[in-house]
């Protein structure tokens, strides 16, 4: 059984057309830029990744050391 959603979605056929008709219209200086953009959106997301793997290395560094001072005082103070 098929569910109709009532939006037509185009085949791979219609989509690579329309990719080439796009691509055709621009101009080899405009597709460089595009490309500079991609490069640029990509190394943005590399250091993000990298800043976020250095937050959760601090994070877990934070939480080691609130554990072990936790310990100390329940052996100082609990008996």
């Amino acid at each position: 059984m098929s569910i109709s959603l009532g939006i037509q979605f185009p085949t791979e056929a219609e989509e690579m057309r329309n990719h080439a008709l796009i691509d055709s219209n621009v101009s080899p200086t405009q597709r460089f830029y595009a490309m500079l953009d991609v490069l640029a959106v990509a190394e943005t997301f590399s250091r993000a990744g990298e800043i976020r793997q250095e937050q959760l290395k601090y994070h877990a560094r934070l939480e080691e050391e609130w554990q072990l001072r936790i310990k100390e005082f329940l052996k100082r103070h609990v008996k």
